[in-house]
């Protein structure tokens, strides 16, 4: 295959349709809704418990960013 046959491919793919970017914009809320949640439990917790985690209150807001958010394609769910 080459390069151009696999863009292409991967591009149709995903879609520039309306459902895909349907599907698109909810998996970007759930996400959005998600690392809220997480925010929120690690804001919850004490000081030492965070500490045994590695990272200290004013980390939060970074580690639980969206670019440093792990991706789904590992397979787990919740």
């Amino acid at each position: 295959m080459t390069t151009l046959d696999r863009i292409t491919n991967e591009s149709g793919r995903a879609g520039f349709s309306l459902s895909g970017f349907a599907w698109r914009t909810l998996s970007l809320a759930y996400r959005a809704m998600k690392l809220r949640s997480e925010r929120a439990a690690l804001q919850a917790m004490p000081d030492h418990m965070l500490k045994d985690l590695g990272i200290s209150r004013s980390q939060i807001e970074y580690c639980t960013s969206i670019r440093l958010a792990p991706s789904d394609t590992d397979g787990m769910s919740d």
